[in-house]
């Protein structure tokens, strides 16, 4: 198991995670038509299962791994708030959210592949779902991205500004 202590290996097997989690939702949401029905369990199950490793692996890791499950601490996150430096707490509510969110809809689809007044809460969990999901995106998109993409488009719009005004002739 010395291979898996490594930080490195750890993030890459988050990567990983991450993608097989993100793709599988993907797939299941695109395919919830009745004509592909087949793959839409098939991918819904997948993500099952993928919250389930992530669940087993998070509490199963040793402390300070990134494979340890987010613990958001309310008391980091006001002095954070407050500060504005470090990481951000905020990402590993994002985590326990999203955990709370795609965990049901994957299980609500289980439980409707045999029983179908389930089907309905299942479908409204995960269009729920697909908005934190938005709300994740923006938020990881802004937070790495974000700051430095807006002081480019700022300075690109003054540079615009700049080469738009009328030059003077020089004589």
């Amino acid at each position: 198991m010395g291979v898996f202590n490594s930080a490195r290996v750890q993030h890459a097997l988050l990567k990983g995670w991450h993608a097989w989690l993100a793709g599988s939702y993907l797939v299941a949401y695109v395919t919830a038509d009745e004509n592909i029905y087949a793959m839409h369990q098939f991918a819904g199950y997948a993500v099952l299962v993928a919250i389930v490793a992530r669940l087993a692996g998070g509490l199963l890791a040793p402390a300070g791994s990134p494979l340890r499950l987010p613990r958001p601490d309310l008391e980091v996150t006001r002095a954070w708030l407050s500060s504005r430096k470090g990481r951000p707490p905020l990402f590993a509510w994002f985590a326990v959210v999203l955990l709370a969110v795609v965990g049901p809809a994957a299980l609500s689809g289980a439980v409707a592949d045999g029983a179908a007044w389930m089907e309905h809460p299942h479908e409204a969990i995960s269009e729920a779902s697909l908005w934190v999901i938005f709300g994740h995106i923006a938020f990881v998109t802004w937070m790495y991205a974000g700051k430095k993409g807006v002081a480019r488009v700022a300075s690109w719009l003054a540079g615009m500004r700049q080469s738009s005004l009328p030059k003077e002739n020089a004589r």
